[in-house]
């Protein structure tokens, strides 16, 4: 998309099931993005993207672990005061 990320991380947190399997039930998923130039909307193309084509993980648990994605965007300025 030809955007300027400067930084980037995701933290994650999960839920597993009491019944065995005690696999997980729920992964929530915050990521952090460093960018001046990156809109919610290119945010939102890029997951969506990775849940439908790209990811395999992702492929592999659709169905049965609900996934929770959130996400902030932190602009900084980059230039001279």
């Amino acid at each position: 998309m030809k955007k300027t990320i400067s930084g980037f991380e995701i933290h994650s947190t999960g839920i597993r099931k009491e019944e065995h399997p005690t696999g997980f039930k729920t992964i929530k998923l915050l990521m952090t993005i460093k960018s001046v130039d990156t809109t919610d909307e290119d945010v939102d193309k890029v997951i969506k993207l990775s849940e439908e084509m790209y990811c395999p993980v992702w492929s592999m648990l659709k169905g049965n672990v609900e996934i929770e994605v959130n996400y902030r965007i932190v602009g900084q300025f980059i230039g001279k005061l």
